[in-house]
């Protein structure tokens, strides 16, 4: 990997000469993409299992930071106005104002955390992409489970993790493993293409 590349993301090794339609383009994507995750789910109540955050640690991996969080800022608005982007189709206010809120608040603060990591060149290897990971789980839990205790009310926080945590929790291993099997490839092929251009 050349020196110059080494804290560019998927995206910005991908493409040299981007264009706000460029971006445009790849936001509309994600955001599409992410809608189909949201719908890859295990129906669980309150909370139910989807490949969102596996999309979102795509998302921060292929567009860093500030791209990355804008895209998922995008998401929110599409299934806040009507689009039928979160888990079982839902949309509008009431996934904001119920027991998926801080879920859906934290997987902004994720997708940033994770892009500037990737930007400070992290994610590059397993160990790093397992970092990674298990840092943007950290952040999205803080906000989802502070969510869900607020929502529940008076409830103990071992229910709270009971509820918002535990049944997660092999779901999330899994796709740590799927992105520590899959995102090296990624790199690789970004960094093919960066030197074919």
């Amino acid at each position: 990997m050349r020196t110059s590349h080494i804290h560019k993301t998927w995206y910005g090794l991908m493409f040299h000469n981007r264009t706000l339609f460029l971006d445009a383009f790849f936001v509309i994507v994600s955001v599409f993409l992410m809608g189909i995750f949201a719908n890859i789910q295990i129906p669980l109540w309150p909370v139910p299992i989807t490949m969102q955050t596996f999309g979102i640690f795509m998302i921060a991996f292929f567009f860093g930071s500030l791209r990355g969080t804008l895209t998922i800022a995008a998401y929110l608005l599409a299934g806040l106005i009507g689009f039928g982007v979160f888990a079982g189709h839902s949309s509008g206010l009431a996934p904001f104002i119920g027991p998926t809120a801080g879920y859906l608040i934290g997987f902004v603060f994720m997708t940033l955390a994770v892009g500037l990591m990737i930007e400070r060149g992290y994610g590059r290897s397993r160990k790093s992409i397992l970092i990674c990971m298990l840092t943007g789980e950290v952040v999205l839990y803080a906000f989802g489970l502070a969510g869900l205790w607020l929502y529940l009310g008076d409830v103990s926080f071992f229910k709270v993790l009971q509820l918002g945590l535990m049944p997660f929790i092999i779901g999330d291993a899994l796709k740590a493993l799927l992105a520590i099997v899959v995102f090296p490839y990624a790199w690789k092929g970004a960094q093919k293409l960066t030197q074919s251009q």
